[in-house]
């Protein structure tokens, strides 16, 4: 079973105790000598559930990174959802289950880590009251990592540490994935309608062993933004294959997010 930890963020007066639930830690604070309650009516949610958001998790995480050590432990991640549903103030911390070693913080596991929570779409904030709240969060993350908590993969072998190079996308020259997604969405992108709106769609696909794309899915769109959903999902299906995920120099389906950026 995973372990979630929740917090309630609150820059008012002390704390007065811990408590446990089955979900893992919560913090009592009080106010005006008025204790607030350990139990929230709802907690945040993360577009598409908790399968999702492992899924964004895995799909985006460099395992180059977290599995090329001698380091064994587990880093926590701690952020805070906040009453809009924004991850923000992002933090980690690490624990060696070897004697005398501990990682370093701002080390390129735990600055990969860092980089994946920053990307996090907007939550569904806790609630309390019917009122959105701040909250803190903590995943913890094993290193090396070998769970692969994602239950919706096509290959999950494919898609994590036991891939030799991961799929990549090169376009107009730029042999950076996510420089050349840049340039072809900026190329290729027509803006679907005159509707004031900006954000991001993520869009779940399958990198086929051939290069081609295909099993979309948006985790996260722009519901309230005419045709801007669409238009996402278009400019993945008139995208140019991609160089394929290998394992021991064959190439094999792996599993990705893609952003979709409608920025001016």
């Amino acid at each position: 079973m995973q372990r979630i930890y929740i917090f309630f963020i609150l820059i008012l007066i002390g704390v007065s105790m811990y408590s446990q639930t089955e979900n893992g830690s919560i913090v009592d604070f009080q106010i005006d000598d008025e204790e607030v309650m350990s139990v929230i009516d709802k907690s945040p949610e993360f577009p598409g559930g908790n399968d999702s958001l492992w899924c964004f998790i895995e799909s985006n995480l460099d395992f180059r990174i977290l599995n090329k050590t001698a380091w064994q432990g587990e880093v926590s991640v701690y952020f805070i959802i906040d009453s809009v549903g924004k991850v923000v103030n992002v933090q980690t911390q690490s624990e060696s289950k070897q004697a005398n070693k501990k990682l370093v913080l701002d080390s390129l596991i735990e600055n990969e880590i860092k980089r994946v929570i920053q990307m996090l779409p907007h939550w569904k904030p806790a609630l309390r009251y019917e009122q959105p709240i701040w909250v803190k969060y903590c995943l913890p993350i094993a290193i090396p990592y070998k769970e692969n908590k994602c239950s919706h993969l096509v290959n999950q072998i494919a898609a994590f540490g036991s891939v030799d190079e991961m799929a990549q996308f090169k376009y107009n020259g730029n042999n950076d994935t996510r420089e050349s997604l840049k340039s072809f969405i900026q190329k290729n992108m027509k803006w679907p309608s005159q509707d004031d709106c900006f954000g991001k769609v993520y869009v779940r696909v399958v990198v086929n062993e051939d290069g081609t794309l295909s099993d979309f899915v948006i985790l996260r769109g722009l519901d309230g933004c005419r045709g801007f959903n669409e238009e996402a999902l278009r400019l993945i299906s008139v995208m140019p294959r991609w160089i394929p995920a290998k394992i021991e120099g064959m190439p094999v389906n792996s599993y990705i997010i893609i952003p979709i950026s409608f920025i001016f």
